[in-house]
This record gives C-alpha cells, sequence and structure tokens, in this order.
C-alpha cells in the first residue's frame, strides 16, 4: 500500500534520521500513546509512518508528495512535541487539500463542506480499523485469512505459570483470558504499530511488569533480541521467592519457546486493515463535523483523530477482505542501510541517464554546429582566393 513512497529517496533519508538523529526523535512523548511501550526513539519512526499512510488514503498524488515530505520534515525540526507534531500532520493535510481543490476562500461554506465531506468519505467511510498482529504469523494469515486467536501458541502452558506464581504467594502476573477468542482493533495507527511491535502483549506485560520486577529494567531488550538480559529479572525474582528448581525450569521453558515462535522470522511491523464497516456499523457520522463553525483546520484534526482503541472481533475474515501493511521497525537499522544503498544506486543509475541523455543530445548538436563553422569558413576563404584572383 505504502510501496511508492517508502521506496522513496528523500523519505529513505528522513526515516534514517527519525532512527537515528536526536534533533528528530528526542521530544515529549505524545499524551495519546500507551506509557507503559512508548518511547520516544520509536515514535518519531510511527508517527512518520502515520503521515504516510494518510496521505496515501485521502490524498495520494504523487505532484504533491514533495512538497507535503519537505514540510512534515520542518515539523519534525521545528517542534518538540509528539501531540503537537500529530496535530500538524492533520493540519498539513487539510492545506494539502486546500491547494489541490485551488480553494482561495477557506471560510466560504460550501469550500469547508468539500474538505470535509471529501476527508470523511476517503478515512471513514472508505478507510480502515487496523489490528496490528506479529510478524511471526504473517505467512499463515496472508495465506489463509485471519481467524482470531486461532493459529500456533502456546495458552495452556502460560496459564500454568499463573498457577505456579500463586503457589508462592504473588498475584497473577499475566493477565489473559486464554479461552477468549476477541482481538481487537483500533483506528489508531500509531498504537497498532505498538501492537504488532510488542504482540502478543500479555508475553511483553509478564516480562517487564514493573510491579513485579521493579523500574530498573530495560524494555527495549524485548527489541534487541538480548535474550539472556530479558530474562534476568524474572530469574532473580523467582530466586528471590525461592521458586523450586521445577517450577522455574517449566517457566523458563514456556518463555524460551514463546521466544522462538516470534523469533523464527525477521520482525516486521505488520498491520491488518480491514475496511471499517466490516468491524463497526455504527462508526461517526459526517453531521456532526459539517455542524461544527469553528477552525477548519481544528475540525480535520478531529476527524483524523483517533476514536475507537479497542473494538472487539471474533470472526473470520478471508484473505480477499484486508490489506496487509508491512513497515521496518525502529530497531531494524541493518534492512535501513541496505535499502538506503539500494535507492542510492538508483537514484545515482537515474542521474547518470539524465547525464548522458543530455551529452548525447547536445553533444551532437555541438559537433554539427563546429561542422557548420568549418564549412561556412571554408566559404568564405574560397570567396577571398576567388576575388583575390
Amino acid at each position: 500500500m505504502l510501496d511508492k513512497y517508502l521506496k522513496n529517496y528523500d523519505v529513505i533519508k528522513l526515516i534514517k534520521e527519525l532512527r537515528t538523529s536526536e534533533r528528530y526523535f528526542n521530544k515529549r512523548v505524545g499524551n495519546s500513546t500507551n506509557s507503559f511501550i512508548s518511547m520516544s526513539n520509536d515514535e518519531a519512526l510511527y508517527i512518520f509512518y502515520e503521515a504516510l499512510y494518510k496521505y496515501k488514503i485521502i490524498i495520494d498524488d504523487d505532484n504533491l508528495f514533495d512538497e507535503y515530505l519537505e514540510q512534515v520534515e520542518k515539523l519534525y525540526r521545528k517542534l518538540n512535541d509528539f501531540d503537537n507534531i500529530r496535530y500538524g500532520i492533520n493540519k498539513l493535510i487539510c492545506k494539502v487539500l486546500i491547494s489541490k481543490f485551488n480553494i482561495k476562500d477557506i471560510e466560504d461554506e460550501d469550500s469547508r463542506e468539500k474538505i470535509i465531506n471529501y476527508v470523511y468519505k476517503k478515512y471513514i467511510q472508505e478507510g480502515y480499523f487496523i489490528h496490528g498482529f506479529h510478524s511471526s504469523y504473517l505467512k499463515e494469515i496472508r495465506s489463509n485469512g485471519f481467524d482470531p486467536e486461532n493459529y500456533e501458541n502456546y495458552y495452556d502452558r502460560f496459564g500454568k505459570i499463573n498457577d505456579i506464581f500463586t503457589k508462592y504467594n504473588t498475584r497473577n502476573i499475566i493477565n489473559k483470558d486464554f479461552l477468549s477468542k476477541n482481538v481487537y482493533f483500533t483506528d489508531d495507527f500509531l498504537m497498532s504499530c505498538y501492537y504488532s511491535n510488542y504482540a502478543p502483549l500479555f508475553y511483553y506485560e509478564f516480562l517487564f511488569d514493573e510491579e513485579t520486577y521493579g523500574n530498573r529494567i530495560r524494555k527495549d531488550n524485548c527489541m534487541i533480541c538480548d535474550y539472556p538480559t530479558l530474562i534476568r529479572h524474572l530469574k532473580r525474582f523467582m530466586n528471590n521467592n525461592l521458586f523450586r528448581d521445577e517450577d522455574k525450569n517449566y517457566i523458563l521453558s514456556v518463555v524460551k519457546d514463546q521466544w522462538d515462535l516470534l523469533h523464527r522470522e525477521p520482525q516486521k511491523i505488520t498491520l491488518l486493515l480491514v475496511k471499517r464497516n466490516k468491524i463497526f456499523s455504527k462508526d461517526v457520522k459526517v453531521d456532526e463535523f459539517l455542524k461544527d463553525k469553528g477552525n477548519i483546520y481544528d475540525i480535520i484534526d478531529r476527524l483524523l483523530n483517533p476514536k475507537y482503541n479497542n473494538l472487539e472481533h471474533n470472526k473470520f475474515i478471508d484473505k480477499e477482505e484486508f490489506n496487509i501493511l508491512e513497515l521496518e521497525t525502529y530497531y531494524d537499522i541493518e534492512s535501513l542501510i541496505k535499502k538506503e544503498k539500494e535507492e542510492e544506486e538508483k537514484y545515482k543509475l537515474k542521474e547518470k541517464k539524465v547525464l548522458d541523455d543530455f551529452n548525447n543530445k547536445y553533444g551532437s548538436v555541438s559537433i554539427l554546429l563546429l561542422l557548420g563553422s568549418l564549412l561556412i569558413s571554408l566559404g568564405v576563404i574560397i570567396t577571398i582566393f576567388t576575388i583575390l584572383r
């Protein structure tokens, strides 16, 4: 869905900056994100993915994209708060549409209605709800469709872990109903990236529960594949609470099997996009936005802002009824470097072709001009010789 934009050379360069430059990612974390899993480094990247997604869904005009990208980059350079950056992107979408429709007076009632109706149609009526899932299940879902909670897992064994913890007078550390077949969709693109990154969330929360292990644990160990460090605090907790070796070994075996399952393929952000009316029939209506007489940019921001965090769904979705979006994670630096080199080579070859075409075209003209000049000179010499004779 976003391939043509993600292959854009300037997009790749900006993604690299968002991953490596503090100027772009060292900002205040937004209030709208889950503080348990959000870290400013990766939030910068996922908000940019959201900016590309909104542009694709609403505008998708190649002629306007370069200017849009330039303005998005300026937002990252000038603003220090991710909530303000997200608002700025929504405002920018509105500005691009004003330019696209050649609207002169945005206060004109017909112009306002045109913008609101257009965004509503593209983003709500024809838009998507999103389910972030772990990329280890990507091949299965692509081949067989999406069957909620009916895929390879170790739920029965994780259920026993709660029983073991209870035996040592500790609370149920795994907060999940393993019998439920419900999964959740959202219209929050940013949060769906996090849900994919840290899925299954119960596993992540089990390994990084600050109430149980303290607040000195490094949550990014889950992303950088540092397994020995990942389980260090779990081991320490079990030792401190005098878990029997049999129980410790059981818990660690389940954790390791789940880890291996999640890392059988290189991790990506994988998002399942399903038409909104397939998931939820009682969506927001356009009238509440058309009746609003406030600032048009605030209205569009409100229209594009997330409205549903957890929409339950438990029915099978055929593979013809969804799109899958694959994105690089913040931590997959090697893939980024490889892609940047590939696009840089393509860019250089394109520039070389333009230069060669120019040289071939104008080089030929230069030779003809030189030949013409020689012939003229020869003609003049012959004329002078004739006159003197």
